[in-house]
């Protein structure tokens, strides 16, 4: 995280092609959840770090845990190329990164009482007040992480931020199913911990670090998740007969907003094919701290025809929200052409 570190058929998840494949996946190729003994070849015990930064920690993690798997998710490509090099430089063959969204990873890729150990270091606290809601550790994504905890199973936080580190204890002692390993909700030291890079400038800076240590002792009742992640069937599409007034469905379509409770779809931006006709429409897609986005195309499907299709970028999964996405789209797109006539649809 910027200036902070936090964040088929046989079932082997496909390996994202970046750097050494023997490591490094992407959570959007991934089933959902993930057959991490498959995928590793062994059984083992499942540790996770979030937000792995330089990889320091999570190399650190893996030697002194030999006989686990572990998984690292960060979102951001630079991080991950420095960690991937350490892995390969170590050798550490029971490390998997994962380039993703924190939340989404820990949702979709870990089933229930799955992960023994799971660790979030240094997380952005955004301080300002009007920020809080970009926090990570919110009561709900706690109640999720308790969810993906095996009975006996510990979520271990670092934080520097004291604003932040009250914020967490609160989350925690409200989070069922969760209790300290201590007799207070932090403690100002964990012995033989690897210290990450930005504990180290921390410590250096005579900053005090707060570390938690909270085990699951007790049944956690499933979290409520994004509803808009119901798998769906088949890929959402809808094909036309007819003469698209195409400047008028780009007018139509920019910047449009739609929202279903707490779920939004808006579009950021319309492309125009360098040859041939057609729009490349990037779609955004949320509900609560998830976010997803996707593009569509629309686009000639033969003489006369038109098609409205989820594109190849990002490998989109055929979700509710997808489904309503290309909905939404469809709706506008015959608004603004109204003699278009549909000839086949799975929406």
């Amino acid at each position: 995280m910027p200036a902070h570190e936090g964040a088929q058929g046989d079932g082997i998840p496909p390996r994202f092609r970046l750097g050494d494949p023997q490591w490094l996946l992407e959570l959007r190729h991934l089933p959902w959840p993930v057959d991490w003994a498959a995928c590793f070849g062994r059984e083992g015990p499942l540790h996770v770090e979030l937000g792995f930064g330089d990889g320091a920690f999570l190399a650190a993690l893996a030697r002194r845990l030999p006989e686990a798997n572990l998984v690292g998710v960060e979102r951001a490509l630079e991080p991950t190329r420095w960690a991937l090099r350490r892995l390969r430089r170590e050798g550490l063959s029971h490390v998997r990164l994962v380039l993703g969204e924190a939340f989404a990873a820990l949702a979709v890729l870990f089933p229930p009482d799955s992960i023994a150990g799971l660790h979030i270091n240094f997380p952005d606290p955004w301080p300002k007040a009007r920020h809080h809601h970009r926090r990570l550790l919110t009561p709900a994504f706690l109640h999720l992480a308790a969810h993906r905890l095996r009975p006996g199973g510990a979520v271990t936080i670092a934080t520097d931020d004291p604003d932040y580190a009250g914020w967490i204890a609160e989350a925690l002692a409200g989070t069922p199913g969760l209790h300290s390993r201590f007799e207070t909700a932090w403690v100002p030291a964990l012995p033989d911990r690897e210290p990450t890079r930005y504990e180290r400038k921390a410590q250096v800076a005579g900053r005090a670090c707060f570390y938690f240590v909270w085990e699951r002792i007790g049944p956690v009742p499933p979290p409520p998740l994004p509803r808009m992640w119901t798998p769906e069937g088949t890929m959402p599409h809808r094909i036309w007969k007819g003469d698209p007034d195409l400047p008028k469905i780009e007018e139509a379509l920019r910047g449009r907003l739609w929202q279903d409770g707490e779920a939004i779809w808006r579009v950021v931006a319309l492309y125009r094919p360098v040859e041939g006709a057609g729009l490349l429409i990037e779609l955004l897609m949320a509900e609560g701290l998830w976010v997803e986005r996707v593009a569509l195309r629309f686009q000639p499907h033969g003489p006369g025809l038109w098609i409205l299709k989820p594109a190849e970028i990002g490998s989109p999964r055929p979700t509710l929200a997808l489904r309503q996405g290309v909905q939404a789209i469809a709706r506008t797109i015959e608004e603004a052409a109204p003699a278009l006539q549909v000839l086949s649809s799975t929406i």
